[in-house]
Order: structure tokens, then C-alpha cells, then sequence
């Protein structure tokens, strides 16, 4: 059976010291595809570190063609200060990153800022030796886990085959040749890659490894590297992209009809409601009265429960407390 290697990628700081990126590298033996599996580019979004190891298991039993390529803290720096980039004090956005947000740093700068730096070790160690990618992200409870990928070629085969049931199709970024995202990164090479976001950020759960081992483990079966049958979803899957008019459509938001404490109804992102269904309450702060929500069609729950901007990185834009016109529920019809 083929063992994992242990390696590192290494990377000098501005400040003249290294930092040690490990990854595992399991090769079959025979001819195929190079597949990299990458986690924790953000260091709040640790799910897919499990992912990745459970995945080095499977691989070390099962693997029969080309070989794999792990890295479950892509940015270790970032891990171990606890927030998504180096540069984030408490509570700050994603967008403060002051140019360290890994995910828009690829292929990395040899002599750029720390977050290029690691970027840099990283593609020249790993990812350049690699044909495709599986990118593994978080973001807020708020939003169902979903694959992210582009709608043509083999991006869109890749998605398709993950297991997850929401899909949303991302227009190539124009006009970029460097500082772009990973998945850009290999798909503008015809190399092929996706995104999943494993909801939610913070925290580790059996679920969504669950999920996210499963498709892992789906690339590797639909590139010929383990054997067996593509574990797929029950029903259908929910496509649609992003930005676009006619998909726009199909997805109903609702939001806080009034101010008051808004009750969720027991329900998770990505289960199936019908039209009618109630979704929650909110109990009025003036009137105390109870205001039920519903569902307005049949569809699955993309986005549910009480959320504000930066509800990614601080807990009062999670409080469920709304003002009139919050962002509650988004049902995306099927």
C-alpha cells in the first residue's frame, strides 16, 4: 500500500525568520492524475484540516493511480493567530486584510509581504507539481455549504460529481495573471479545480467532514485514482449562478418584517422546506407579539437565520435580535 510522506514547505518571513508549511504527499506508484487537496487558507476555517487527514487514511489504503498531495494548514501563521489573516485584530472584516488574504495571493511573491511568502513556498513545494485542486474553505453557519466552481470544462465536471448539494457558478475573474485565487489559479491553466465551503467557520463538525471527505474521496474516484463508484447525493443538485438574473429568480429573501427577536424553527442550511412551512418567529420588541415566517415556495434553505455583515468574524452582527429588514431566511427553489 502506498505511504504518505511527510514534507515541508518553507517560506522566509520579512522578519528573517521561517515558518515550516507540512504537507503529505502519497504517490500510487502508477501513472494518473496529481490531485492537491488544500485547507485553512483562512485560519478560522479549520474544517477541512480533519477533511484532509481523514482523506490521507483513505488514500493511504486505496489509492491505485497518480498520486495526492495534502495540505491542511496552508496558512499556519494565520491558524495560529486564531483569525482568517495575520494582519486581523479582533472583530475586523475580511476585507481589512492589508493584502493577506492568501486566497488572493497566487502563485505567491518570493520577496513579497509574509502572506505571499507562505503563498510562494507553497506553489513552488506543492501546488506547481499538481493537476488538480480541491480547495477546502469556510464560511458563516448563516449560509449552506456549497461548491464553488465554474460553469464549463472540467471545473464544472468536478462539481458536479463533489456531493454537495448547493452549486454556485462563478464567472472567471478578467484581466488577472497573478494575485488570484487558487482555484483561478489552476483552472486558467486548464489544470481544474473547485471550492467547498464547509459551514460553519470556528469549529470542527462530523457532518461537514463527513461531507467534505466524501467528495475528496468523489475526485479521486472520477480522475481513475481509487476504484469504485462516485458516492452521490439523493435527488437533485440546487445550480445556480452567481449574480445572474434569470437564477436570481428563483431565490426568495426574507427579511425582518419588524424589529424583535427572530426564533428559529429547528432547521439547518440546505434541508428542503414547502411552500407555507414555518421557518421561525420573530417575538416583536414593542408589542411582544408573535410574527410568524414562512416559506414562501418549495426550496432549500441557502441562507437561514438572524445576520448582518461581518457575521463571519464577530458575534453582534450573529445576534438575533433584527431591525426591520435584517436578512433572515433565502429559500432557493430547486
Amino acid at each position: 500500500m502506498p505511504q504518505a510522506k511527510l514534507d515541508h514547505a518553507v517560506a522566509e518571513l520579512t522578519d528573517g525568520s521561517e515558518v515550516r508549511i507540512p504537507y503529505w504527499h502519497i504517490d500510487s506508484g502508477s501513472e494518473g492524475e496529481s490531485l492537491l487537496v488544500i485547507a485553512a487558507q483562512h485560519g478560522n476555517e479549520v474544517q477541512g484540516c480533519e477533511v484532509i487527514r481523514r482523506f490521507q487514511e483513505v488514500c493511504e489504503r486505496d489509492l491505485v493511480a497518480g498520486d495526492v498531495w495534502l495540505v491542511p494548514f496552508a496558512n499556519l501563521p494565520a491558524v495560529r493567530h486564531r483569525r482568517s489573516h495575520i494582519s486581523l485584530g479582533p472583530e475586523q472584516s475580511y476585507s481589512d486584510d492589508e493584502g493577506h488574504n492568501m486566497n488572493r495571493t497566487w502563485p505567491g511573491v518570493a520577496d513579497g509581504n509574509d502572506t505571499e511568502r507562505v503563498s510562494y513556498a507553497v506553489n513552488e513545494a506543492v501546488a506547481r507539481n499538481c493537476t488538480r485542486c480541491l480547495d477546502l474553505h469556510s464560511w458563516s453557519r448563516f449560509t449552506a455549504t456549497a461548491t464553488l466552481a465554474r460553469d464549463e470544462g472540467l471545473s464544472q465536471e468536478m462539481a458536479r460529481v463533489a456531493g454537495i448539494r448547493f452549486i454556485q457558478w462563478r464567472a472567471a475573474p478578467q484581466g488577472q495573471t497573478d494575485g488570484v485565487t487558487i482555484g483561478a489559479l489552476f483552472n486558467d491553466s486548464g489544470r481544474g479545480a473547485i471550492t467547498i465551503e464547509l459551514a460553519p467557520q470556528w469549529v470542527i463538525r462530523e457532518k461537514e467532514v463527513a461531507l467534505g471527505l466524501r467528495a475528496a474521496t468523489n475526485l479521486a474516484k472520477l480522475f481513475g485514482m481509487i476504484d469504485g463508484e462516485v458516492e452521490q447525493i439523493d435527488g437533485d443538485y440546487v445550480e445556480f449562478a452567481r449574480h445572474d438574473a434569470e437564477d436570481e429568480k428563483r431565490q426568495h429573501d426574507l427579511t425582518a418584517p419588524c424589529s424583535g427577536l427572530f426564533v428559529e424553527a429547528g432547521l439547518e442550511t440546505s434541508d428542503h422546506v414547502t411552500e407555507g412551512q414555518r421557518l421561525g418567529h420573530i417575538l416583536r420588541d414593542d408589542t411582544l407579539e408573535t410574527v410568524e415566517i414562512v416559506s414562501p415556495a418549495d426550496g432549500w434553505l441557502w441562507a437561514y437565520g438572524c445576520r448582518r455583515a461581518d457575521c463571519d468574524v464577530a458575534l453582534p452582527p450573529q445576534h438575533p435580535y433584527a431591525d426591520e429588514g435584517d436578512s433572515l431566511v433565502t429559500v432557493v427553489e430547486g
